[in-house]
């Protein structure tokens, strides 16, 4: 059962790399239907579906975060360059 949590948190670091936080809110509801699911389909509890949803969407959420903190390091933080890494057609003023 650890395995729902590890893929949160991965398909969290993935997300994390390509959207903005705003993604969260339904990917974590696609996440609480397959955590719903896989609960289901092992006959679990109702208290046992409930906190494998919690975890599942805590460690996604998780897993963003560190995706983030990821891509801040690798220095993609800014998708647009900087004035000084622009080039123009134009002669520099001296």
């Amino acid at each position: 059962m650890i395995w729902v949590p590890v893929v949160g948190l991965a398909v969290g670091a993935l997300l994390a790399q390509r959207f903005k936080i705003v993604v969260l809110l339904p990917a974590t509801l696609a996440v609480a239907v397959v955590a719903f699911g896989v609960a289901t389909t092992q006959s679990s509890s109702a208290s046992s579906t409930v906190l494998i949803i919690v975890v599942t969407s805590v460690s996604m959420q998780a897993g963003y975060l560190a995706g983030m903190l990821v891509r801040r390091g690798r220095g993609g933080a800014s998708r647009t360059p900087s004035f000084s890494q622009t080039t123009s057609a134009r002669d520099p003023v001296r």
